[in-house]
């Protein structure tokens, strides 16, 4: 009987104002369905409490390259959310050939100044208490989302070469440009999940969770 094809090691991104524990259902799950994949969730770049520094979407891609390697990984799929997503993206377009898979939520093509203007009116409303968790500020997600700001990927998205899974929640104002990116990837689909908004692994961990492992399957 021929040995089963073993699933490559996934790397889980979190967005600013989230810790890498924002992925603690989603790593149960990967071992839960299926059995010995490495699941890795490290700290962005430029965002980890007590050593943040300087925050760009290609430092933090070279960030989760340097993260590989010293794993040993040749190839990897990329799980990100808001801007671990968009680094996700980055390194997906900058070495293609590490990256088997993506599943993206709260990415874009290219930025919507209407759409960055209302996340930035959340944020400000947000209660500091929030944030208290993941040792970010306020002033962190305005810059983080001014740093996602500037990023468009235009033509170079169809130098992705993985399958590309796309969740977002039913509820989320972002929802057209979650669209819109699943239209410019040469290989992806979209899941809108009911009963959630902008962060679909937070808001409906069962659904996103069965989709996630059901993509990352051999």
């Amino acid at each position: 009987m021929a040995d089963q094809p073993r699933a490559l090691p996934v790397l889980l991104l979190h967005s600013a104002g989230f810790t890498p524990q924002m992925w603690q259902s989603q790593v149960e799950a990967i071992a839960a369905g299926l059995g010995e994949v490495p699941a890795i969730a490290p700290w962005l770049a430029g965002l980890r409490p007590g050593r943040q520094g300087e925050l760009s979407l290609s430092g933090a891609a070279d960030e989760v390259a340097g993260t590989l390697d010293r794993y040993g990984i040749e190839k990897a799929r990329l799980v990100g959310h808001q801007l671990g997503a968009m680094v996700a993206l980055q390194v997906a377009v900058s070495q293609p050939e590490r990256v088997t898979g993506l599943v993206l939520s709260g990415a874009f093509a290219a930025p919507g100044k209407m759409a960055l203007r209302f996340q930035k009116s959340l944020i400000r409303m947000l209660p500091n208490r929030a944030l208290a968790d993941s040792g970010a500020t306020k002033d962190d997600l305005v810059r983080a989302l001014d740093l996602m700001a500037t990023a468009d990927f235009g033509p170079r998205l169809r130098d992705v070469t993985a399958d590309v899974l796309i969740v977002a929640g039913a509820a989320d104002p972002a929802l057209p440009a979650a669209r819109q990116l699943a239209e410019q990837l040469p290989s992806a689909r979209l899941e809108v999940l009911d009963g959630a908004g902008a962060t679909p692994s937070l808001e409906a961990p069962d659904a996103y969770n069965a989709l996630l492992v059901e993509f990352l399957a051999p």
